[in-house]
């Protein structure tokens, strides 16, 4: 059973001048170039929620208190008079190197998605009603635990789907509202609480305190199973802070998995301080090179071909050319029967037989992951990155067998899933 209930958000002062620039991506998808943009402005949210490269974790978390504290006292953050359920609406657009990634069949002008926010009860992942589908990195999971206990803070919704085939709850948001999407018709008895514009996605918050929608909503919601789609290591840090420290419940944007809004993209990796010699090794013991050439129609139809369950392809970028790797079906499906997953195979094998073996002393933090195939081969070619992997995208039932059907998880950053929410539209006090 899935239990959600209402709270009382905390969100940049309404009252604030310029608040776009007070927002900020989440976390986890900000490298050295995107902290300097936004931590560059004092009263930006990433101060609280980010680590920047080279700051030791305490101390980031000892000046992330402060922050916070400072925030709360000049009122920079304030918090609502009274509990609700949220609607939190993300109207965006893409690029298009990001666009030609997704199906033809699923690509839009305009996309605009909505969750649903309220508190869950926090329960063990794959024990209950919420599962995931993706490995953490423990220690990135300590970090967060040690940030939300230091500043008693969700500073984000981890966000989950949901399958609803009659779409009565997204029914239930769009009359609230008064309009159906990608239309956005803003009513003067309807404000929204937030209304930002972050990297040309604008970000809207919308509460609902009537109490008989929430019950309705609360009563459609209580047997859904509900899979983590963004923030496997925030709700593990959630967790921990149950078992720990007495906090039963979380922050969680949950979404419809049939809304045309919401995308699934891979995450693409770039390496650097490789072994290329074991990787040429690697490739010769696995793989053929069934393509290479320059990045084009010719290397995505290679890429994406497939010839059924055991076909697993794999983009290199080397800084030369680009080629595409076909495994030897017969080791793919030795590992596939050996490890019980037929799901997500380009991953594990990418893992399993290149990444693993070929990064030296198995340090993580070699391995970087872009939303983008043009960022991945920038990285290579202007920031020391020794190879580009590039990866075709999953398909959400892939995510949904993996995780209701095989109970296992994709290595760590498999899924991409589209839109993000960002740091600063919502936040929780406990």
């Amino acid at each position: 059973m899935v239990t959600i209930k209402p709270f009382k958000t905390t969100f940049i002062n309404p009252q604030l001048s310029q608040r776009n620039r007070l927002v900020c991506p989440v976390y986890d998808t900000i490298d050295e170039t995107e902290y300097a943009r936004y931590g560059s402005e004092e009263n930006n949210i990433i101060n609280v929620t980010t680590r920047k490269t080279g700051v030791d974790s305490e101390e980031f978390i000892a000046n992330a208190k402060k922050c916070l504290d400072r925030f709360f006292d000049e009122h920079i953050l304030v918090e609502r008079a009274g509990p609700a359920l949220y609607i939190y609406g993300i109207r965006y657009t893409l690029p298009e190197n990001i666009l030609g990634q997704i199906p033809e069949i699923a690509r839009r002008n305009i996309y605009f998605a909505f969750g649903l926010v309220g508190l869950v009860k926090v329960e063990e992942l794959g024990r209950g009603s919420i599962v995931g589908h993706e490995r953490i990195f423990k220690k990135h999971t300590i970090e967060r635990y040690n940030l939300m206990k230091a500043c008693g803070m969700n500073f984000s919704p981890i966000v989950s789907e949901y399958n609803m085939p009659g779409h009565e709850i997204n029914n239930i948001l769009e009359d609230y509202l008064g309009f159906k999407r990608p239309d956005l018709v803003l009513r003067e008895e309807r404000p929204p609480l937030v209304d930002l514009e972050l990297k040309g996605t604008r970000h809207l918050l919308w509460e609902i305190t009537e109490t008989e929608i929430i019950g309705k909503i609360q009563q459609l919601m209580k047997d859904e199973n509900v899979l983590i789609l963004d923030g496997h290591h925030r709700y593990n840090a959630a967790n921990e802070l149950r078992i720990k420290d007495g906090v039963d419940h979380t922050m969680m944007m949950f979404m419809e998995g049939g809304d045309r809004a919401v995308l699934l993209l891979p995450w693409h990796r770039v390496v650097r301080q490789m072994d290329v010699g074991k990787l040429g090794l690697q490739v010769e013991r696995y793989f053929e090179t069934i393509w290479e050439g320059e990045l084009g129609d010719g290397f995505h139809t290679a890429l994406q071909d497939s010839e059924g369950r055991y076909d697993v392809r794999i983009g290199l970028y080397d800084g030369k050319k680009f080629s595409v790797l076909r495994a030897n079906k017969e080791d793919v499906k030795r590992l596939s029967v050996e490890l019980e997953e037929n799901v997500g195979l380009d991953y594990i094998v990418l893992n399993e037989w290149v990444i693993g073996p070929c990064v030296d002393n198995g340090n993580t933090d070699d391995v970087v992951f872009v939303d983008s195939m043009d960022e991945a081969v920038n990285k290579v070619d202007t920031q020391g990155f020794d190879a580009a992997f590039l990866i075709r995208p999953l398909a959400i039932e892939d995510v949904e067998y993996k995780a209701h059907v095989e109970m296992k998880n994709f290595p760590q950053k498999s899924t991409l899933f589209l839109p993000k929410v960002a740091e600063g539209i919502m936040m929780r006090r406990f």
